[in-house]
């Protein structure tokens, strides 16, 4: 025995049909479709390897993954660890999904472990674009279409949900940039400059990895911020080594008009770059030095 992504996407099929026997206004359409999301995202993660579904921390649940027969009953990955593994591993599957996922897995938790009514409410518009933009998403990595699991006419109507998404982030980024350009050029020009050096001395004097970008709202040097993709080969030059490490943007932030963009969407929306490369100096000691990680589930 292992678990099967077949049985975990038969289940998601099953709860999203239940979900759709109530209004999308319902809590319980949102409160059923939570657990068909869990249920699909264990079939992407299932179907890479049935070992990335097992909870590590022993070593029975790794055994039951391979198909070996085991006298314990099998623990899987916490929801939340599935969606973190997803995102190193399924295409298009990046954090905005991953926040997704977890902001409806909370909300479930809630529902089931205290007095509230956590899908009360909750606005389809809040959630439903994006939930099903992540369910295309988990879809297609299980070599399955939108319409097998939502049904035709369903799938229809979901994608025309999704389209809406670049068109809503487009228009909040537009919106967003606009107020704060509005507000910055209404102070006066000793104090508009004394912010610009204030944002240039914040972003030169940064430690963690980041890019300068020219705000969009009020062209001061703003602070781009990321998740490293990866290391580049090294270089040696100059008796030195030198490694470039390559980031996808996460966050901007402009402390001169206070200008923030929360994830890759909005700053790529706002015409900045969504990667950036860091380059540091190295040294052969530090290279081989081994580096010591907290075990994945302690997180």
């Amino acid at each position: 025995m292992k678990w099967s992504w077949k049985d975990y996407w038969l289940k998601a099929r099953q709860y999203i049909e239940r979900a759709h026997e109530f209004e999308h206004t319902d809590s319980r359409f949102a409160f059923y479709s939570s657990l068909a999301l869990e249920f699909l995202a264990r079939a992407a993660l299932t179907k890479i390897h049935p070992v990335l579904n097992a909870d590590p921390r022993s070593d029975e649940n790794l055994l039951y993954a391979l198909g070996y027969d085991i006298a314990a009953q099998p623990r899987s990955l916490p929801a939340h660890a599935v969606f973190l593994r997803l995102e190193k591993t399924v295409d298009g599957f990046g954090k905005v999904q991953r926040e997704l996922c977890d902001y409806i897995s909370v909300l479930r938790n809630e529902e089931l472990h205290t007095g509230l009514p956590a899908f009360e409410s909750l606005k389809e518009s809040s959630w439903l674009p994006r939930y099903y933009e992540t369910c295309n998403v988990l879809c297609m990595a299980i070599d399955k279409k939108l319409e097998s699991l939502l049904g035709t006419s369903d799938a229809k109507a979901a994608k025309k949900l999704i389209g809406t998404l670049n068109k809503q982030i487009e228009a909040t980024v537009r919106s967003k940039v606009a107020a704060h350009s509005k507000v910055f050029a209404g102070r006066d020009e000793d104090e508009q400059e004394e912010l610009r050096q204030t944002a240039k001395s914040r972003a030169n004097s940064m430690f963690i990895p980041h890019a300068i970008e020219q705000c969009p709202a009020c062209s001061s040097e703003g602070i781009i911020r990321g998740e490293l993709i990866r290391t580049l080969p090294l270089k040696y030059e100059d008796e030195t080594l030198f490694v470039d490490e390559e980031y996808l943007a996460s966050q901007f932030n402009c402390a001169a008009c206070g200008l923030a963009l929360n994830n890759l969407e909005e700053i790529s929306h706002a015409g900045l770059e969504p990667r950036f490369t860091r380059q540091t100096a190295t040294s052969l000691h530090e290279l081989m030095e081994p580096d010591y990680y907290e075990e994945y589930m302690n997180m």
